[in-house]
């Protein structure tokens, strides 16, 4: 299982190369807006995870997600935010560079 996880997300990194070349903002870097947008995306997708399932726990529903629709619900909760998040980092306009 361990290294299905790892599969799943190397190929989310790959995946996101081509992406954020495509969403960044123009006056962006595309190393910059990369880096921005994997660590908002982990970032946000890590709260969202220790959230929802905080929540089912509480409410004793923590079985839900073995059910494939309880799974799939447990995950479009958890990656929907994460990639809004991650997308919204990286359309803003980059910081102007302080001059000395």
């Amino acid at each position: 299982m361990d290294t299905v996880v790892v599969a799943l997300w190397l190929i989310f990194l790959v995946a996101a190369v081509f992406y954020v070349r495509r969403a960044r903002h123009p006056d962006a870097r595309p190393l910059a807006a990369y880096l921005i947008f994997i660590l908002a995306f982990t970032a946000s997708a890590f709260v969202a995870f220790v959230t929802v399932s905080m929540i089912l726990v509480g409410l004793d529903r923590s079985d839900a997600t073995a059910h494939p629709v309880g799974a799939a619900l447990f995950l479009v909760l958890v990656f929907a935010p994460a990639f809004v998040i991650g997308r919204w980092q990286i359309r803003k306009p980059p910081r102007p560079s302080p001059e000395p």
